[in-house]
């Protein structure tokens, strides 16, 4: 990809960047796709992700060179700048027209599958089943006051996000078995600015979970608008199916349906955030009018993680025990906010601040509470999943919305 002097770089697509060392202990690091439109992950030396860094639909190849100078003392080659823009072009890891013709082609393919199918990411279903058991076996609830409309339960992998997983889904076995689930999740890699539902069925390595087409389609007609233009972003999407396998496990013996909705963030910075809030109250309160009207037992599920924090995640400095029990503070504040219902405060507090810890799932817990006005908010747990070794933490939460 030869450019003119002056001319902008095309920009890198959203990567998920892994610091590796090679077997001469140099450093590199590995660029991976977590949409999976680039098939493979592309390994790169420190000042050719230094270009990388730069490649942000702002910068011209001058431009780079002369910050490459600044950084390394030494002049990089015109020449190199374009070689590595013309790999990362090949691997479709940067947002050019070669790009856009393969994501068509995988969105028209989505279009004509039967139903949305990621069994090779997954064990077989006897070992997996052996890890949701040993995940929700450490689960404890409370008594609870009144018929569960909702729970909140983590998205991250079992393993780190078992406590909160356990004592929320415990919480959930002692309401009424639900016919259908409305998984509320987070768009973590997809195209999609607003709210993005699929009719796909689910195929796990559990079998095969139905989706409730005819409630997608009335939500649809009272808001006016498709939410399934970017249905692609559910292929990749792990918010969703982590919560479905559960279901699938513990509800094996009883059929049920899902409404699967990715919500986007009131308290960032991609899109006007006013925008986003009245587009998530909007759908919330169609959700909510149109449960009202329908006998059949559902329950809402707010598919979230909160924060995310460590030099794996953008930090500058190291994470220590002190800036742990700071993040635990900020969340539990917050976490406060809701059991008061008051999640527009709870929102407006983390747009305020401007996300410092990486929060990952504000909009689905706050349409999730909206859907939910008549129910209070009980948190069951509070965990933070950390690996220091790594320099990563994700913390997460259990809760559940009964009412009166």
């Amino acid at each position: 990809m030869e450019s003119r002097v002056d001319e902008v770089l095309p920009a890198v697509r959203p990567v998920d960047v892994v610091a590796f060392h090679n077997h001469n202990n140099e450093l590199y690091f590995a660029l991976r796709d977590l949409t999976r439109v680039a098939p493979e992950p592309v390994a790169i030396s420190l000042p050719g992700y230094f270009v990388v860094a730069h490649l942000d639909g702002r910068h011209s190849a001058e431009q780079i060179r002369e910050k490459f100078r600044c950084e390394f003392g030494r002049d990089v080659d015109r020449a190199e700048i374009e070689r590595v823009v013309a790999a990362l072009d090949q691997a479709l890891l940067l947002a050019t027209p070669r790009f856009e013709q393969v994501y068509d082609e995988h969105r028209a393919a989505y279009a004509a599958a039967a139903c949305r199918d990621n069994r090779d990411n997954w064990p077989p279903a006897d070992e997996l089943r052996r890890e949701l058991d040993a995940t929700l076996a450490v689960g404890a609830a409370p008594p609870l006051a009144g018929p569960v409309g909702g729970i909140v339960a983590p998205h991250l992998d079992y393993r780190r996000g078992k406590p909160c997983y356990a004592d929320a889904f415990a919480a959930l076995a002692q309401a009424t078995p639900a016919e259908r689930y409305v998984i509320l999740g987070t768009n973590h890699f997809g195209r999609g600015h607003g709210l993005v539902a699929t009719a796909k069925p689910f195929e796990t390595p559990l079998g095969r979970v139905p989706v409730d087409e005819e409630l997608i389609a009335s939500l649809e007609n009272a808001l006016g608008a498709s939410l399934r233009g970017h249905e692609l972003d559910h292929r990749a999407e792990h918010s969703i199916e982590l919560p479905v396998h559960i279901l699938q496990h513990v509800r094996a013996e009883r059929a049920f349906s899902i409404v699967p909705v990715l919500c986007p963030d009131p308290a960032g910075a991609a899109d006007p955030p006013d925008r986003i809030q009245r587009e998530l109250d909007r759908f919330a309160d169609a959700l909510r009018e149109l449960l009202a009207r329908d006998p059949a037992p559902t329950v809402v599920i707010a598919s979230a993680d909160l924060s995310h924090v460590g030099q794996r995640f953008g930090d500058p400095q190291p994470s220590t025990r002190a800036s742990l029990d700071a993040v635990e503070t900020s969340d539990r504040r917050l976490l406060g906010l809701l059991e008061q219902r008051r999640e527009r405060e709870f929102v407006a507090e983390v747009r305020a601040a401007q996300n410092p810890t990486r929060i990952c799932s504000v909009g689905c817990i706050y349409a999730a509470l909206r859907t939910l006005p008549g129910h209070g908010f009980r948190l069951l747990r509070y965990h933070q999943a950390v690996d220091m070794d790594n320099d990563t933490t994700v913390t997460c939460a259990a809760a559940v919305m009964c009412g009166s």
